[in-house]
C-alpha cells in the first residue's frame, strides 16, 4: 500500500505534463477534481465540530480549537476517517506551532515551512536550517536552543514577551561565541553534494571551490562527491580563496574562519525563527559589532 501511493504520489505531477508519453490531461483533472473534493469535505467537517481550520492540503490538515484535549482531537480523526474514507493518523499535538510565510506570498502560509514544539516537549520543524544538510552544526544546534527558549512559555502571550526577550539574549550570547573564536572547527564545516562534475560548473560555487582545492592537491572529485569545506574569507578577490576544504586543514590547526560571515548565517537562522514576530538581522550594528571585538577576545565567563 505505501509502494503505490509513492509510485502514485510521483506520478501525479507529470500526470498531464506533454513530456510525459503516458501523459492525459483528462486524468490528471480528475486527480484534482477528487482531491478538491474530498478537501473540501473535509473543511466543512472539520468547521462543523467548532474547529478552525489553520491549513489544509492533499495530505494533512492543523486545526485548532481553544479548551480542548488530545482526545478531541482524536474524535475528529475518527470521524474524518469515516466520512470522508479516507485512513488518517493523529500526527502531532502542538502547544504552539508557527506557519512561516511562503517566500514568493507573505500572505500566505506554508505547511512545508513550519516550527513548533508539542505538549510532550518534542520540537518538530519543516523547511528551516535545523532540517537542512548544507547548515553547519553550530548553527542547527543554535536555532534548536533558540527554539526551545522562545517557546519555554505558558501561553502566547508570554512567547511574545519573555520568551522573545530570552531569545534575543541568547542571539547576542552566540554572536560572542561566533566573534570571539569559541566554535569548533566540525561545528563550522558545511557539507554539499556536487550536482554535475566540475567541468559542467560555469560559477565557482563555494563547494565548487572546495572540490578545485582538492583538485589542486591530488584528490579529483567528481558528481555526487560530498563536498565539506569551510569558510575562511568571503571578502577575497579571488574565490578560490574564500573557502578552505577540510580535508586540506589538520585537526589540530588554529583555524582563523570567517567570523562575519559564519555571524550573518547565524542571523539569518535567527530571522527564520524570529522574523515572524517583527525580528530583524539588521538590528546588529555590524560597526558596532566589529569595533566591539577589533582588540582580541572577550572574557565569555563575564560578558557572556
Amino acid at each position: 500500500m505505501v509502494a503505490l501511493k509513492d509510485i502514485l504520489v510521483s506520478l501525479y505531477g507529470t500526470t498531464g505534463s506533454f513530456w510525459n508519453r503516458f501523459a492525459n490531461v483528462a486524468a490528471f483533472e480528475e486527480i484534482n477534481r477528487l482531491s478538491r473534493e474530498k478537501l473540501i469535505k473535509t473543511k466543512d467537517i472539520i468547521q462543523g465540530l467548532g474547529f478552525e481550520l489553520v491549513y489544509a492540503n492533499t495530505d494533512s490538515v492543523f486545526l485548532k480549537k481553544h479548551g480542548t484535549s488530545i482526545e478531541d482531537f482524536e474524535n475528529v480523526k475518527k470521524i474524518l476517517a469515516r466520512e470522508a474514507c479516507l485512513p488518517i493518523s493523529l500526527e502531532h499535538h502542538y502547544n504552539f506551532l508557527v506557519l512561516l510565510p511562503l517566500e514568493a506570498d507573505m500572505k500566505m502560509e506554508a505547511s512545508k515551512r513550519y516550527f513548533g514544539i508539542t505538549h510532550s516537549n518534542e520540537l518538530i520543524a519543516r523547511g528551516i536550517e535545523i532540517r537542512r544538510h548544507d547548515v553547519p552544526n553550530f548553527i542547527k544546534e543554535f536555532q534548536t536552543e533558540l527554539l526551545y527558549t522562545l517557546f519555554d512559555r505558558r501561553d502566547s502571550a508570554e512567547v511574545l514577551s519573555k520568551g522573545y526577550e530570552n531569545a534575543l539574549l541568547l542571539i547576542t550570547k552566540t554572536i560572542d561565541k561566533v566573534m570571539t573564536g569559541y566554535i569548533q572547527l566540525q561545528d563550522l564545516v558545511i557539507s554539499k553534494f556536487l550536482g554535475q562534475d566540475l567541468d559542467k560548473y560555469r560559477s565557482l560555487f563555494p563547494h565548487v571551490a572546495a572540490a578545485i582545492q582538492l583538485g589542486i592537491s591530488g584528490k579529483s572529485s567528481v558528481r555526487g562527491d560530498n563536498i565539506q569545506y569551510i569558510y575562511t574569507n568571503t571578502h577575497h578577490l579571488n574565490p578560490l580563496c574564500r573557502v578552505t576544504a577540510l580535508e586540506l586543514l589538520g585537526q589540530e590547526e588554529e583555524l582563523n574562519y570567517d567570523k562575519e560571515k559564519y555571524r550573518d548565517m547565524l542571523l539569518e537562522a535567527a530571522e527564520t525563527v524570529l522574523g515572524y514576530f517583527g525580528f530583524e538581522g539588521t538590528i546588529y550594528d555590524v560597526k558596532s559589532i566589529k569595533k566591539k571585538y577589533k582588540n582580541g577576545r572577550m572574557n565569555l565567563d563575564k560578558n557572556g
